[in-house]
């Protein structure tokens, strides 16, 4: 899983390092936007401009006491009208990366945005999930408002999911308690359960539930290939956008996801850390207070051990995810929805950042992750002195991390369907030194706060007009002068997404 490996300062870091400002929302008087009925009971929004916004919609119950670790469950329907104007909490997640971030266990809600102002509108629906390496990040963060996307006509969804220890923790004990002999992947089931939630309920907010379309970044996109893959989410979309989000490394062939006894193993070894090992652990873990579990969940110091370590990610159960990934899209048993996939030209900065590796490391590092390959990556990207292993550290990771896995993915789904879409988003935002870095298209497509630049609203506003039209009509052109042409083998064309977009081959 090595491109959904990525903690969140990555991007929230870089944001403060570069001196931009990520608001953490504010509290004002705004009109009420009515009452929308769900099938679990009656919401208030707000009415922002020519938007409807409701800020933390339950569509689950919530997953404490003797819920945890157990599949989504649905929420308990509720009398009256409840208020839905304030960001929910995010899920427990280690307190060291982001000491300020309001958490519960009681996390599972959703966010709408809607340009409808009525039932009977369908509009198309777009549903994000966010990225941070399975361990980070909420879609209740305000950093991801779905204003400007809305805007342009389309329903935007962003839901919670569990993440960290909470959300992937793989157990014997666990296994016996699901008919079908699992566990792990409650995050994974988080989300299907927001797109269940979607097709129950998203007509009544103006959209259109045969009309959704998918979108992430990181493991968000990762999330999304698995969703593509898994029998679970058949019928709950029709089209999707992945964003720098891959299961697959080139030259390794290492699975990127857990094995089921890798991933029973790392959660008989973190429930050991806690002091229970005996055929009641479960029991006694359940227990204790989220913070207590999430504190203790191991969490790498840096990127770059993030992205070389096993940590609490997806599962291959056999269930939700039948087999290896890369193997369901190599045998073409993949969903072939309509397809937006790519990643930033300089995804293997900030994951590299902090590597600090010596030559002679370097090379063992080749050696150890491309084996019989590794002389020929040596020469590829040769180094012979620390600041050359930096930089191909950093173009290592791009290219067989990133370019490589999205060329895959793109090649086998087009085999499919043609509707298929490559891009390169290649621009660097002004005064900051990582190059397009990973998640750095994310400030533009949901407008973050940063400086305001001529070149940046442009470079954001053919993001959102792309995104949307796809959302729309399954194609993204008709709002550039250039036109993104549908990605082949044989072709190898891309869109690349700079100042000015350009088609490229490659």
């Amino acid at each position: 899983m090595q491109t959904g490996k990525i903690l969140s300062f990555v991007l929230v870091g870089c944001l403060v390092l570069m001196g931009f400002a990520v608001l953490a929302g504010c509290t004002q008087q705004v009109p009420d936007a009515g009452v929308v009925k769900t099938d679990a009971g009656s919401v208030s929004g707000m009415q922002q401009g020519g938007l409807r916004v409701f800020h933390g919609i339950p569509f689950a119950a919530p997953p404490t006491g003797n819920l945890r670790w157990r599949p989504t469950e649905p929420v308990k329907p509720w009398d009256g009208v409840k208020e839905t104007k304030m960001y929910s909490p995010a899920c427990p997640q280690p307190f060291a990366a982001d000491p300020g971030l309001n958490m519960s266990e009681d996390c599972l809600y959703l966010n709408v945005w809607t340009p409808a102002q009525g039932a009977d509108e369908k509009l198309p629906v777009m549903v994000f999930l966010y990225g941070g390496a399975f361990g980070k990040i909420a879609g209740s963060m305000p950093l991801y408002n779905g204003t400007a996307l809305a805007e342009k006509g389309v329903v935007v969804v962003t839901p919670n999911y569990r993440v960290g220890a909470l959300g992937f923790l793989a157990h014997p004990q666990l296994d016996t308690e699901s008919p079908y002999n699992v566990s792990g992947n409650y995050g994974l089931l988080d989300q299907i359960a927001a797109m269940q939630w979607v097709q129950r309920n998203i007509g009544q907010f103006g959209g259109d539930p045969s009309r959704v379309t998918i979108f992430g970044q990181s493991a968000g996109g990762e999330s999304i290939l698995i969703h593509m893959v898994s029998p679970q989410s058949t019928g709950l979309y029709q089209q999707a956008i992945v964003e720098s989000g891959t299961f697959w490394t080139n030259g390794a062939e290492i699975d990127s996801l857990n094995s089921k006894a890798d991933a029973e193993q790392l959660g008989e070894t973190y429930a050991q850390s806690l002091g229970y090992s005996g055929p009641d652990a479960i029991a006694q873990m359940r227990k204790l207070s989220s913070s207590e579990i999430a504190n203790a969940t191991p969490w790498p110091a840096s990127p770059f051990q993030m992205v070389n370590s096993r940590h609490f990610e997806p599962t291959i159960d056999g269930w939700l995810i039948p087999d290896s990934p890369d193997k369901l899209f190599s045998l073409h048993r993949e969903n072939p929805v309509p397809l937006i996939i790519g990643n930033n030209a300089d995804d293997g900065t900030t994951l590299a950042a902090d590597a600090n590796m010596t030559v002679p490391a370097y090379r063992t590092y080749i050696q150890n992750r491309f084996g019989q390959d590794a002389p020929a990556v040596l020469a590829k990207y040769p180094a012979n002195s620390t600041a050359e292993v930096q930089i191909q550290l950093e173009q290592i990771m791009t290219d067989y991390d990133f370019t490589d896995a999205v060329k895959f993915v793109a090649g086998s789904n087009a085999e499919l369907n043609p509707d298929t879409y490559r891009y390169q988003y290649s621009y660097v935002l002004p005064g900051q030194p990582y190059g397009a870095f990973h998640g750095s298209e994310t400030m533009l497509l949901f407008k973050v706060p940063i400086p305001e630049n001529p070149t940046n609203d442009v470079v954001g506003d053919n993001l959102i007009d792309l995104w949307t039209r796809f959302a729309k009509t399954g194609d993204p052109n008709g709002g550039m002068n250039v036109t993104w042409p549908r990605y082949t083998k044989e072709s190898g064309q891309y869109l690349d997404i700079g100042a000015v977009p350009v088609v490229k081959s490659g």
